[in-house]
């Protein structure tokens, strides 16, 4: 009996051994590493938004990713010249771009002939910040209702100060009082401060800024908040009412996102999205975002949802677009 076992027990032994040895084996892929610093260009200059989200972003980047991060600032047209910059860059998974919807819009406009839907594949996004209509508080209106009803009673006085007739703040301007059914004329400024210190003195009526860019004057009682642009009111500012509470559908708000140029490897993307789905995470960043009134919408999109939120955006821009003109 125990030889009959024992044969038994060799037997099923060779056999096994025989299938392991047939069958194919399963080929690991291995993962992407990162062996020298990763460029994220940053199309714009120094201390705006896109700068600042960057910088506070980049050192839980590092961690994440073992290696230095490397911020570049190559700023110029609107955002244009950095992402022909980005574009002209080659795609071997160490060079990334920040980018917002103003690409989409200067592609519209023919500012750019780099398609950004076809030459970036979306990677993550970091924020989704709201754009907010402010004025002075010594302005004749102290909400949204009646401000329109100030600019249907004195047309052509109300002016709006935006940093480009070209971009996100300007559309969302634009969207807002068409369909409101009223015209307000746009004032470009070329910083922030100049058009604060605008609304300020009374040279415009309004501005259109992001919750952190104006913060500290609300506070003080310097400004006053109109409308958000947004389905639904934000936190920071309960009282004021959304662009959707008035069925205006003017929801635009800067996406600060970072893309990489389409052709880099796919494993150097997944490699740099869980680094970043990583840093974004981290107490550290969650609170700097709150510190700047970052948190007022959701954030945080991985690769595949970025990709149809990016699409949509496509989409809804050029239908605006197509009907300014």
């Amino acid at each position: 009996m125990k030889k009959r076992l024992s044969l038994f027990l060799a037997l099923f032994l060779v056999l096994t051994l025989v299938f392991v040895g047939c069958a194919p084996r399963r080929v690991e892929e291995p993962g992407f590493k990162f062996t020298r610093s990763v460029e994220i260009i940053v199309p714009w200059g120094a201390g705006g938004g896109a700068d600042t989200t960057v910088r506070a972003f980049a050192p839980h980047l590092e961690r994440a990713l073992g290696v230095a991060v490397v911020v570049n600032n190559v700023s110029g047209g609107g955002g244009v010249m950095g992402f022909e910059h980005a574009n002209r860059q080659p795609a071997d998974g160490y060079t990334f771009m920040l980018g917002t919807q103003s690409h989409l819009l200067a592609h519209f406009q023919g500012l750019t002939s780099v398609n950004p839907t076809d030459a970036f594949i979306p990677v993550v996004r970091l924020v989704h910040d709201t754009n907010i209509l402010v004025a002075s508080t010594k302005a004749p209106f102290k909400n949204f209702d009646e401000l329109l009803t100030y600019i249907r009673a004195n047309p052509g006085v109300v002016k709006a100060g935006v940093l480009t007739v070209t971009g996100l703040d300007a559309f969302m301007i634009r969207q807002t009082f068409l369909e409101a059914g009223v015209a307000v004329p746009l004032v470009p400024f070329s910083t922030g401060a100049e058009l604060n210190a605008a609304v300020l003195g009374g040279h415009v009526h309004l501005a259109v800024v992001g919750p952190a860019e104006v913060k500290g004057l609300l506070a003080a009682g310097d400004m006053q908040a109109i409308v958000v642009a947004a389905e639904r009111r934000i936190p920071m500012l309960p009282d004021v009412i959304a662009t959707g509470e008035r069925n205006i559908a003017s929801y635009l708000g800067p996406m600060r996102a970072i893309f990489a140029k389409r052709g880099t490897p796919e494993a150097a993307i997944k490699a740099f999205e869980a680094a970043a789905t990583t840093a974004h995470a981290t107490a550290e960043f969650q609170a700097w975002m709150k510190a700047n009134a970052l948190d007022q919408r959701p954030a945080f999109a991985n690769s595949a949802d970025l990709t149809t939120i990016w699409a949509e955006q496509n989409t809804k821009l050029k239908a605006l677009f197509d009907r300014f003109k």
